[in-house]
């Protein structure tokens, strides 16, 4: 039987919603998925951190504070930083903004620092799926310093 008309129109919009579908399915590397979750910040000297919720929105990489570090209350607001941040609490800010993929590391965002409310540069990338490490930098990525994260969820 031959589809004609309405039945041949519906064959390509099927057709085309698997093909798109398949093209979704690929989607991201198990590298750039493992960066996505729930953090413990590591500081410089070893000891804990704030926590840091990743997630994916539009296809980027955000992060949020979702508990603020030691000797920090909750109702604690970003005194330091400038512009829309200004005086912003720091539970619940949207610290990390518009990561990309690029090969198997997020790229181009920035990360805002609530204790010197300075914006950096960032690139954040997966070691396992335990870990995760977030370089800030200023101008280029060997002006920066990293830090490693580690996996609560």
């Amino acid at each position: 039987m031959k589809a004609t008309g309405w039945k041949a129109v519906c064959a390509c919009v099927v057709a085309g919603l698997l093909c798109v579908g398949g093209a979704a399915g690929q989607g991201l590397s198990a590298k750039l998925k493992n960066a996505i979750g729930h953090w413990q910040v590591v500081n410089s000297d070893g000891t804990p951190g704030g926590k840091v919720e990743t997630y994916i929105e539009g296809g980027q990489v955000f992060g949020r504070v979702t508990e603020v570090r030691p000797g920090r209350t909750p109702k604690d607001v970003c005194d330091k930083c400038s512009g829309a941040y200004k005086n912003q609490p720091i539970l619940g800010m949207v610290n990390m903004r518009d990561f990309h993929p690029e090969g198997d590391d997020w790229v181009g965002g920035t990360v805002i620092d609530p204790e010197n409310g300075k914006e950096y540069k960032g690139k954040i990338w997966a070691v396992g799926a335990g870990t995760l490490h977030m370089r800030g930098f200023v101008g280029i990525s060997l002006l920066g310093r990293t830090e490693s994260w580690v996996r609560i969820r």
